[in-house]
Formats: C-alpha cells, structure tokens, sequence
C-alpha cells in the first residue's frame, strides 16, 4: 500500500479497478482477441509514476491467451498489482446454456452453472498465474445471490460487482443495487445482494457511484424514481443534470469529467466512505474497440483524465493506494 498525503481533512483507500478484456465488445462465444492487453504495459508506467496499486478483474478468454497473460505477469511482478477473477458468462465453459442476452447476466444462469463457470474460471487463471485469485467482479455486474454462494465456494473473499444508485434492470434482466451501502459490507446467499450480512463469508467492496449534491438520502431515492417508467420517457434524469440540480456520477473515466468525479468524490467522503474505487475497461485503451474511446485522442483523454482525478483526490484528502484485497484487509 502507498499512501499520498494531501492538504485537506480526513482520508480515503483508493482502489484503482481495471475490467482486464478481450477485445471484443460485442458478445460472441466463437471469437475473442486480445490485442488491447498490450496496452497494459504503458497503463502500468502510470500508475507506478502516480504510486496507483492497480487491480486487474481478468476474464477466462484473456487468461488463456499466452501472449496477454504473459504481458498481466510482467505488469504484476513484485507486487505491483493484483490479478482478480471477472467472469463473461457467455465466452466462458462449460456453455450449457442458450446464447441469449438474458444469459448474459451471470446471476440468471442456473446456480450450478454458475459454480461450473466460476470453476473454470479460476482453474484457468490460477494455471496461467500460479497463483488463486481471491477477489471477483461479474461480468456486466451480473451478481446475484446464487453468485454468492458459488464464490464463497470456491473460496473467494472479496466481491466488487455492486454500483449503488445504479439498475440493470432494463438490460437483459439484471441486478438493481439501488438501496445498496456505499462502504464495505458482507454478503450472504440467503438476502439480496444489496442487503448486509453480518456473519458473511463475503466481503462486497463497492464501486463508486455517487451524486453531485447531497444528502444521498434524498437524490439516490428521486433518481431512482425519475428513472421508472413511465417518468423515464420523460428524460427527466437528463435534464436534472443538465440544469445543474443534480447529476449522478460513476467515478470512471470512461463516462464521467474529472470534474464531476472530483465533486461526487467529495460528496462521498461527506456521507462517510472509507474507500474510493475509479474503473475502467482495459479495450478502451486501444482506439475503437470500446464505444468510451474512439479515437488515439479519446484514449489520450483517459490517460489524462486518471491523472488529473489522482492529482485532484491528493489535494482534497490524504489518498491510500490498495489493490482491492489490500483494502479489503483495511476495511473489512
């Protein structure tokens, strides 16, 4: 762990969180490259620059491609960041299940399928790194309670699939995590992923998602109604933000300015979390794969846009860098 001081009050853990991706944004079963992998290699130097202890969700696909896993062994050697499991259901065995947008959502697949996949999975990235991961992110955020229960058997101790404020309802059937704690809690087959369970073997670290104005107790809720339908037809959520009433904020470079990461940043740490977690998908670091970043300046964009909200957060707070299981060891 790396700890930065800044000029305010208070501090937080800094998690940095990487979806490490074939190249493929579109499903597909058949075809998965990984040419974006090679970017890691110049994300790393950054974040050895910046003092960033990264966390790198790796899919099976990735894992299996010895060019990739090779370059995910460099970048990690020493330390220097941590190798997680991040299942796409879709590209990963056994396939007993219809290729649909519906299974797409981890948590909709029959829950010994669920533990079958989750098997393969870390079998695949325990040969290709010689090591058990321990930390798990579904792919798509698909995370649901039979998921649970497989990671905790297959020994998994730290979850980070929940978004808090955020619904996937309307996309091929999957979670809903409003209602969701903002801080660490544990997880449990027998509740909903959003509820705490004191005595589980699970550990739910959060991703970061937050509103431009507080209290939480208030927008979180009026978001969550302004996004039902039929007020959804509305684009009232679209027009709150634009006026400047509030906006809600994923600390991702990929769909949000520093400036708004910055101010729900701040917001954040007013309703008490002891950590911050900033994401993104490694595709977007090759221009054109990801739909976050098009162009050489769009990824250019990225790069920079991380480096200003590091910069930022320092200057705000005292920062803690931590891969997540490092943090998971701080706020568990």
């Amino acid at each position: 762990m790396v700890e930065r001081r800044g000029v305010g009050s208070g501090s937080v853990v800094l998690i940095v969180s990487i979806d490490t991706e074939e190249d493929n944004w579109q499903r597909s079963r058949d075809v998965a490259t990984c040419e974006n992998i090679g970017e890691l290699r110049r994300q790393a130097a950054l974040f050895e620059r910046l003092g960033v202890r990264p966390t790198y969700f790796t899919t099976y696909r990735v894992a299996r491609e010895p060019r990739a896993a090779d370059v995910i062994r460099e970048i990690c050697d020493g330390g220097r960041g941590e190798i997680g499991a991040h299942l796409h259901p879709w590209n990963t065995p056994p396939f007993a299940e219809a290729f649909v947008p519906r299974n797409s959502m981890l948590k909709n697949l029959p829950a010994d399928l669920q533990l079958a996949k989750l098997r393969r999975l870390t079998a695949a990235l325990e040969d290709a790194f010689d090591q058990r991961p321990s930390a798990f992110r579904a792919g798509r955020y698909g995370l649901g309670r039979d998921t649970v229960a497989a990671l905790a058997a297959c020994g998994y101790r730290v979850d980070s699939s929940v978004s808090p404020f955020v619904s996937w309802e309307r996309f091929d059937d999957g979670p809903s995590f409003f209602g969701a704690p903002l801080d660490a809690y544990r997880l449990a087959p027998d509740r909903d992923v959003t509820q705490p369970a004191p005595s589980g073997d699970v550990l739910e670290i959060p991703l970061s998602c937050g509103f431009t104005r507080g209290p939480f107790s208030l927008f979180g809720p009026a978001h969550r109604l302004l996004e039902m339908w039929p007020l959804r037809e509305l684009r009232l959520v679209g027009l709150a933000a634009r006026a400047g009433v509030c906006k809600r904020v994923v600390l991702s470079p990929e769909v949000s300015s520093v400036a708004d990461m910055l101010t729900a940043s701040r917001r954040l740490l007013e309703h008490g979390v002891r950590h911050l977690q900033l994401s993104w998908h490694s595709p977007s670091l090759k221009p054109g794969l990801s739909p976050f970043a098009a162009t050489a300046a769009d990824v250019a964009g990225l790069y920079a846009a991380v480096e200003a909200f590091v910069e930022g957060l320092s200057q705000m707070t005292t920062v803690t860098f931590a891969t997540i299981s490092q943090a998971a060891a701080l706020l568990g």
